[in-house]
């Protein structure tokens, strides 16, 4: 069994991750605005250091806002209930924390969704209850 992904432009295969990743596809393109075409999926990280062999299951980059592609602006992942636990999901995403600088984080587990924001004066993710609409401008 298939589904189609609007960002690949292609049939995938139906497991429950990507019954996951698909819902917040259809989130980040119809709640939030995300322009389609700054948002990739299963992003290599191997696009900027060499020897990681993690991919991201969304990203969305802030070219708009002129950040390099190491610095977008929202990081997701997300994992099928029952598959995983918050605490494994939070240890890749640290090892992610090390190549990427998100301005936001979205964790996806089943059907539970936790949001974070980075804070300059804490230097460090803090939880928030929702991720702001994409940036409509090239403010900095």
């Amino acid at each position: 069994m298939t589904c189609y992904d609007p960002i690949r432009q292609k049939s995938v295969a139906s497991t429950p991750e990507e019954a996951v990743r698909q819902r917040v596809i259809c989130f980040l393109l119809e709640c939030l605005g995300v322009p389609p075409h700054l948002m990739e999926i299963e992003f290599s990280l191997s696009q900027i250091k060499k020897t990681s062999r993690d991919r991201v299951d969304v990203l969305v980059h802030d070219f708009r806002r002129g950040k390099e592609i190491s610095n977008p602006w929202l990081l997701v992942e997300c994992k099928a209930e029952g598959e995983y636990t918050w605490t494994d999901l939070e240890i890749q995403l640290n090892r992610y924390l090390k190549v990427l600088n998100p301005s936001y984080v979205m964790l996806g587990l089943g059907g539970e969704v936790r949001y974070f924001s980075f804070s300059k004066e804490k230097n460090s993710y803090i939880p928030i209850s929702e991720l702001p609409k994409y940036p409509k401008s090239k403010e900095k």
